[in-house]
């Protein structure tokens, strides 16, 4: 009956053999932005700080010093090289539009590339050049 019970179980729960699952459940936690760099320009270290995303679930929360500025639903395609991420925000102008980007993780740093408005097609590599309208995010888990 235990058997049947952890075989049961373990159907409900993302399997370990699942890419997808396994980078969604990776990106759990609270990040600080450590790096951002947008049309080929690399921001300020200084205008970083308090920036924190929050990944809950399939949920992407940015909060710029404690005050909400983007939400939304992400799904992951670990499948593609370089992995995909949708992402459909929640809030704002842009609510409900697709916004395509790729992704990477390794270890304590996740990396994110994407246009900034949602017509774009997603980007092809982690770079930005002058005038094309795409950034790249860099952050790192917070820790304790």
């Amino acid at each position: 009956m235990l058997l049947a019970l952890a075989g049961a179980l373990a159907c409900l729960s993302p399997s370990a053999h699942d890419p997808h699952a396994k980078d969604l459940q990776a990106l759990q936690g609270e990040w600080l932005m450590a790096a951002l760099e947008i049309n080929g320009e690399h921001i300020a270290a200084a205008r970083l700080e308090g920036t924190v995303l929050t990944i809950k679930g399939n949920r992407y929360i940015v909060k710029v010093k404690d005050r909400l500025t983007a939400e939304a639903i992400i799904e992951l395609d670990a499948s593609k090289d370089p992995k995909e991420l949708n992402m459909t925000p929640q809030d704002g102008g842009n609510k409900d539009k697709l916004q395509k980007a790729i992704y990477k993780i390794a270890g304590d740093t996740f990396t994110m590339a994407r246009g900034l408005n949602p017509e774009q097609e997603r980007p092809r590599h982690f770079a930005t050049l002058p005038g094309t309208n795409t950034f790249v995010v860099t952050w790192k888990r917070r820790t304790p």
